[in-house]
């Protein structure tokens, strides 16, 4: 059987499933039209883990901040 190596995994939508970065908050709207429901991103300055709980799909996300890193 051939093993696969490398390359990125992409679930059933094609969104890719690892986490987006922005250095600095999370904003509503940031990475819309490029995240799902579920989606995590990581504010780099502060270690801050948020999930996407809401979007449209193209022009609105919502993102709450996950645990109590804050």
């Amino acid at each position: 059987m051939p093993i696969l190596t490398g390359g990125q995994v992409m679930p059933g939508n094609g969104i890719p499933t690892s986490a987006f970065t922005k250095a600095g908050a999370l904003a509503a709207n940031n990475f819309a039209g490029q995240c799902v429901v579920g989606s995590l991103a990581i504010d780099t300055s502060a270690g801050v883990l948020y999930i996407c709980t809401a979007t449209n799909g193209t022009t609105t996300a919502t993102w709450v901040t996950v645990g109590s890193q804050t």
